[in-house]
C-alpha cells in the first residue's frame, strides 16, 4: 500500500483522482522537484484500476519504462492490480514471444508504453496496442513531449530496414509507398506506421515538420513541434500530462502550443513542495566557444574539487567519454544503460552521465551536480537543411536544467552544490523553483581572477584514423560491434601516444567501439586486444 510522505504529494494524487472521475479537458499538472509525483499518480491510478478502469501510463523511452517497473513505488502496487508493459516487435527474438507480450500487456489493468507507441496506435486506428481506447491515459515526463526524445529512433526507417524489405534507394516518397504497399506479414507494424507518419509530413508540408533522407541515408521525420503528432489524443478529456518541468516562466502556454492543446482542465495546477532539500549555486560563466581550453580545464578542476559524490551531466556520450579520459577515477555512463544502472556500478564518487536530467532518481544522494554545458536541443538536418529554432532549443534547455538541478535533492534533508560552467545560462528564463530563489539570487560567480593556464595534448594525425579504418574495417575488433555511424568507432593506440612523439604503424593500432576503448584504458598500461576479447567472450558465456 502506498503511503504519502507530504500533504503536497497527497494533493497531487487527489487532483488526478478527481480528473479520472470528472474529466472536463486535458489535465496539465506540474509537481515540483522533490514532490514524489510517481508515488502520487500511481496511488490514484491503482485505485481507479481496482474500480474497473483500464489505464495507460505513457513514458518517453523504454529505458524509463524499465526504471519504473523496478521502482519501489510500482512494486508496492503489484499485488493490487495487474501492471505490464507493451514492447515493439523489434525487441523480441520471435514473432510468437512478441504476440505473447502484446496479449498480456493489452489485458493488463494498467499498461505502460512509450509515447511513440501512442502515435503508432493512432495511425493504426487502435490496432497496435489499443492505448487510444483506454479509459484514462497519463503521460509521465510529459515535458519531453514537445521535444519527443524517442522521435528520431522510433520514426526513422534505416538503410538496413530498406535493404531487408528489398527496396532500392530512390526518392523518399517512392520508398515509403513501396513499404506501405507490402503485406502486413512482411512489414513490422512500427515500420509501417513510421512510413505513414513520414509520408504525411512530406505530402502535407507544414512549417513545423519535414520528412526525407538524413545525411546517413535513413528516411526520418523531424518536427519542430513533434508533440503535435499526438494532437488528436492530446485534446481528449481523459488524458493527463504530468512532469516536474511542464511550465516555462510559470505558464503552460508553451507546452499547450507545442502540443496543439486547445483547452485544459480547471484542475490543472502547479504544486511545489513547501520545503524539500537545499541547493547552493556556483556559476562560472565561460564563453565556451571562445575559451574552450580554459573551460575544459575549469570543468575538470571543478569536478575534482566538488563535494562528493558528484554527478556530472553532459549533453552527449561523446562529451562524457572525453571528460572521463581526463578523470580516470570517474565512472562514465555508456549509451546502453540508464543513469541509475551506471550509478549502481560506481566504484568511486564521480559519475559522468549524458542526459542525466531525464529519468527516475538515482539511488545516490549527490552532494554536487556539475553542468559543464547548457543542454540546448541539438539541431536537426534533413535533406541538407538545418531544421530547428532557437526558441525551441531554449525552452528545452530550461526544462532540462530544472530537471538537472533536481537530481541533487532526492531527500527532504538533501544539501547539494550546483555548478554551471556555461555563460549562456544567464540568458535563459528563470528555471529555479520558487523555494530556491533566494539561494539563486545569492549565487557566487567565479570571474575576474587572472590565471596562467598551460594546456597540452598529444598531437594526433587524422590520416592515421582513416588508414586504420581502411585497413581493419568499420567494426570493433574486440566485441564485433558494427555501428550505423562511423564516428562510433575509435582508433586505439596500443602504446599510448601520451608517452611521447614517435612514428606510428598500423600494427600499433586497433579499431574499437567507444565502450571497448574505455575498457582498454581502464588500466595502465592499457588492456591488450586478446584480453579485451576474452572479457567479451566471458560476458557472452555467462
Amino acid at each position: 500500500m502506498i503511503m504519502f510522505r507530504s500533504q503536497e504529494q497527497k494533493n497531487f494524487s487527489s487532483i488526478i483522482a478527481a480528473h479520472i472521475q470528472v474529466h472536463d479537458a486535458p489535465l496539465l499538472l506540474e509537481g515540483g522537484t522533490g514532490l514524489g509525483k510517481t508515488r502520487a499518480y500511481l496511488f490514484a491510478l491503482v485505485e481507479a484500476a481496482k474500480k474497473g478502469k483500464k489505464i495507460a501510463i505513457v513514458l518517453p523511452t523504454h529505458q524509463l519504462i524499465d526504471q519504473l517497473l523496478v521502482s519501489s513505488d510500482l512494486i508496492a502496487t503489484k499485488d493490487e492490480v495487474v501492471i505490464d508493459s507493451f514492447r515493439p516487435q523489434s525487441m523480441f527474438d520471435t514473432r510468437q514471444s512478441y504476440e505473447l507480450n502484446k496479449k498480456v500487456a493489452l489485458e493488463a489493468q494498467i499498461m505502460i508504453c512509450t509515447m511513440a507507441s501512442v502515435i503508432i496506435d493512432q495511425r493504426l486506428n487502435g490496432e497496435y496496442n489499443g492505448v487510444i481506447h483506454r479509459d484514462y491515459i497519463l503521460f509521465d515526463e510529459a515535458d519531453q513531449l514537445p521535444d519527443m526524445t524517442a522521435l528520431q529512433s522510433d520514426f526513422q526507417i534505416t538503410i538496413e530496414d530498406l535493404k531487408a524489405l528489398d527496396i532500392k534507394v530512390g526518392s523518399a516518397i517512392e520508398a515509403l509507398n513501396k513499404i506501405l504497399g507490402k503485406p502486413n506479414r512482411v512489414v513490422e507494424p512500427e515500420i509501417k506506421a513510421a512510413a505513414k507518419v513520414i509520408l504525411e509530413a512530406i505530402e502535407e508540408p507544414a512549417w513545423y515538420q519535414k520528412g526525407g533522407y538524413d545525411d546517413e541515408g535513413n528516411i526520418v521525420l523531424t518536427h519542430k513541434l513533434p508533440g503535435r503528432l499526438l494532437k488528436k489524443i492530446s485534446n481528449q478529456s481523459h488524458v493527463a500530462f504530468i512532469s516536474a518541468t511542464l511550465s516555462v516562466n510559470e505558464s503552460f502556454d508553451d507546452f499547450q502550443f507545442a502540443m496543439g492543446i486547445k483547452d485544459r482542465s480547471i484542475l490543472s495546477d502547479f504544486i511545489e513542495p513547501e520545503k524539500h532539500g537545499e541547493l547552493i549555486f556556483n556559476i562560472q560563466p565561460f564563453d565556451i566557444d571562445k575559451d574552450k581550453s580554459e573551460w575544459l580545464i575549469a570543468t575538470i578542476k571543478t569536478i575534482n574539487e566538488a563535494p562528493k559524490p558528484c554527478l556530472v551531466i553532459t549533453t552527449s556520450h561523446e562529451s562524457s567519454l572525453s571528460l572521463g579520459s581526463s578523470i580516470p577515477q570517474a565512472t562514465v555512463r555508456i549509451s546502453e544503460e540508464t543513469t541509475t544502472e551506471s550509478a549502481k556500478r560506481m566504484t568511486n564518487e564521480i559519475l559522468i552521465a549524458a542526459g542525466a536530467w531525464a529519468g527516475l532518481d538515482t539511488p545516490i544522494q549527490w552532494a554536487s551536480v556539475v553542468i559543464p554545458r547548457v543542454p540546448f536541443g541539438q539541431p536537426n538536418v534533413i535533406e541538407g537543411e538545418i531544421f530547428t529554432k532557437y526558441l525551441d532549443a531554449r525552452n528545452t534547455a530550461v526544462r532540462r536544467l530544472r530537471q538537472a538541478i533536481g537530481r541533487g535533492i532526492r531527500r527532504p534533508d538533501s544539501k547539494c552544490a550546483i555548478f554551471i560552467l556555461d555563460g549562456r545560462v544567464k540568458k535563459l528564463p528563470n528555471f529555479i523553483p520558487k523555494r530556491f530563489q533566494s539561494s539563486w539570487n545569492s549565487q557566487t560567480f567565479t570571474e575576474g581572477n587572472r590565471v596562467e593556464i598551460t594546456y597540452s595534448k598529444a598531437e594526433r594525425d587524422p590520416s592515421v584514423r582513416k588508414a586504420a579504418l581502411k585497413h581493419y574495417g568499420n567494426q570493433c575488433m574486440s566485441c564485433g560491434y558494427l555501428p550505423k555511424v562511423i564516428s562510433q568507432l575509435d582508433v586505439h593506440h596500443i602504446n599510448p601516444i601520451s608517452e611521447g612523439e614517435r612514428n606510428t604503424t598500423l600494427n600499433e593500432l586497433v579499431v574499437l567501439c567507444a565502450n571497448c576503448h574505455r575498457l582498454a584504458h581502464s588500466t595502465n598500461p592499457p588492456l591488450v586486444l586478446e584480453f579485451l576479447r576474452s572479457l567479451v567472450n566471458q560476458e557472452t558465456t555467462d
